[in-house]
């Protein structure tokens, strides 16, 4: 990140979000909308003299609430640009950290802003939010203090976190003897408010933090309740196999129910045992959910925003997930990372690495190739009816207001006919497959094979109001 932040190629624009985008492959007009942080990045040294000084405490997002963080404040340890922002809804206008500060950066007036810019092309990696738990109120989390989800977790672990590496139960701040996860939490079920997909990266990460916990806490009993165990990565099956060496215990079998005891805040698990065909209770000190992955709320606006499809699980539709698993149905635009779905990091950094060759190969290139199998609009006949606009799934086709006449974009066709057989006045046409050509090649391949039927004259030539265009090199007539 910080590499980044120094490129001279690079510009970050951070608290910043896209608000519009018009234009097509390879000259984009991009509004961006830089949102107010009350603070100047080119003052601020990120020294925390106006952190240390604010009275203001909230609970901290970037550690999942665990912990807390001042009214101004930098957003983690590592961030780029190491910069203060100040929460408004949080602030109480005691003017303290501009006081404090000795730069003078901090502004209260601060106002949104827009710019706009030029792009060749645009990469969307919006990445993802942890299933939302606690709305659906799964296994008690928000009701009992003791359960937990793996992100928090992770937070825990963490030595920059709000415990500094060291994993406590959020009642009474005493070290758990014994934990348990429970996987697949909101992911593969048909439940109305869960997702029927595998996020996929779920059981590596308990399998990672059990083998952390038995790191951090000498003794400690984990406990892993799991549908299936899909360590499906490389030598990931063998991880799985390791980590039950070292004393994880797994339980094939969901908990249906979940109670807290009121005296030590322990949970209560009542489980079957699907392997032994027998009910059982367990009482631990922690509970863990392992929430599945679910699109990002800026995944959703973007998408709004550039105008690409959604697949049934809410992520970002590829052109197809095994040919073109960057890009979209408009040229120019790719994906990457979890944007188009639940991934782990290797797969995030090659998907990465994908969208940006592709992004290259239009901006350093200067031409855009393409074949043009796409629709051409006879204006004589269109009707400007609109049917052709309602049925392009590529948004290629318009019928313009000044004219009344139907007209395609041809770098964002892809010839599919769609428009072709939705037009009732027949005024589109596939280049390389008009009527006139495709007859002409009946005829032909009927001259060919001698065969004639009693209403085809054998000399008969076809009539056509449009001259054919040039064949497809290789094609025969």
């Amino acid at each position: 990140m910080v590499k980044a932040a120094k490129h001279p190629n690079i510009k970050l624009y951070t608290k910043a979000e896209v608000a519009a985008m018009s234009g097509i492959t390879g000259n984009y007009s991009v509004t961006i909308r830089q949102n107010p942080r009350y603070v100047d990045p080119k003052l601020c040294t990120g020294c925390g003299a106006c952190i240390a000084k604010c009275p203001i405490e909230v609970p901290d997002e970037f550690n999942r609430g665990i912990g807390m963080r001042k009214g101004i404040y930098i957003p983690f340890s590592q961030a780029v640009p190491k910069v203060a922002l100040i929460d408004k809804e949080a602030c109480m206008s005691c003017g303290l950290c501009a006081k404090t500060c000795q730069r003078g950066a901090v502004n209260y007036d601060d106002k949104i802003t827009e710019e706009k810019i030029i792009a060749g092309a645009i990469i969307v990696a919006t990445g993802w939010d942890e299933y939302p738990v606690q709305v659906h109120g799964s296994y008690g989390y928000g009701r009992f203090q003791n359960v937990i989800t793996q992100m928090e977790l992770e937070r825990m672990l963490s030595p920059v976190g709000a415990t500094h590496g060291h994993v406590l139960r959020v009642s009474d701040k005493k070290i758990p003897r014994r934990v348990a996860m429970i996987q697949c939490v909101g992911s593969r079920s048909m439940h109305e408010n869960a997702n029927a997909y595998c996020s996929s990266v779920c059981c590596n990460l308990a399998l990672k933090n059990a083998q952390l916990l038995k790191q951090e806490i000498d003794g400690v009993d984990v406990i892993i309740f799991y549908m299936d165990m899909r360590c499906w990565d490389k030598l990931n099956e063998e991880y799985y196999r390791r980590i039950r060496e070292k004393g994880v215990l797994f339980v094939r079998g969901i908990p249906g129910d979940v109670k807290e005891e009121p005296k030590t805040g322990n949970i209560l698990l009542t489980f079957e045992n699907t392997l032994e065909g027998t009910v059982q209770e367990i009482s631990v000190d922690m509970l863990v959910l392992s929430a599945g992955m679910v699109p990002s709320a800026g995944t959703n606006e973007i998408a709004a925003v550039l105008g690409l499809d959604k697949s049934p699980g809410g992520f970002l539709k590829e052109t197809h997930q095994c040919l073109s698993p960057q890009e979209t149905k408009n040229p120019g635009i790719y994906i990457a990372g979890c944007a188009a779905g639940p991934k782990n990091i290797p797969y995030s950094v090659s998907s990465a690495l994908g969208a940006a060759a592709n992004a290259a190969s239009i901006v350093t290139a200067g031409i855009f190739a393409k074949e043009l199998i796409t629709a051409i609009v006879d204006s004589t006949r269109c009707i400007a009816c609109h049917r052709c606009e309602k049925s392009c799934g590529y948004s290629a086709i318009r019928v313009k207001p000044e004219t009344n006449v139907a007209e395609v974009n041809d770098l964002s066709c892809k010839g599919c006919g769609v428009c072709v057989s939705s037009c009732p006045a027949r005024a589109i046409e596939l280049r390389y497959y008009r009527e006139g050509q495709l007859t002409s090649k009946v005829y032909a391949i009927l001259k060919e094979g001698g065969n004639t039927s009693a209403n085809t004259t054998p000399n008969a030539t076809p009539k056509s109001t449009d001259a054919p265009a040039p064949m497809q090199p290789g094609c025969k007539s």
